[in-house]
């Protein structure tokens, strides 16, 4: 074979391999119920946020929380097995939470592939 169709050949696979992985990973994450106060924030180098529930982190594939959103240490995030949204709550003076953030999936595949709803 000539070393263009190899390349050509590399390639698609390489982009397969990203459209499966991304498939996979939404399709795990929809189905992932998720309701747990942040013990620890990580930002990315895209100004992305990482969450972490005690020692394990939370990798978010579907929902975007950007560093300057205002989510700090102590916010609670919950998400539904199957819910479109993500939610971020907050703990007012009298202890109480409300809602400070509510995040749009922005994933490539639509919720509703992977539930029936």
């Amino acid at each position: 074979m000539k070393k263009k169709h190899i390349m050509i050949y590399i390639f698609l696979g390489v982009v397969l391999f990203v459209f499966i992985n991304t498939f996979i990973q939404t399709r795990n994450e929809c189905k992932s119920d998720y309701n747990f106060t942040i013990t620890k924030l990580e930002i990315t180098p895209t100004k992305r946020l990482i969450f972490y529930n005690n020692e394990q982190e939370v990798s978010l594939w579907n929902y975007i929380v950007s560093a300057n959103a205002g989510v700090d240490v102590g916010d609670k995030l919950i998400k539904g097995k199957c819910s479109k949204y993500l939610y971020i709550y907050k703990k007012n003076d009298q202890g109480e939470y409300f809602l400070h953030l509510k995040v749009k999936p922005s994933g490539l595949f639509p919720i509703k592939w992977f539930c029936n709803k």
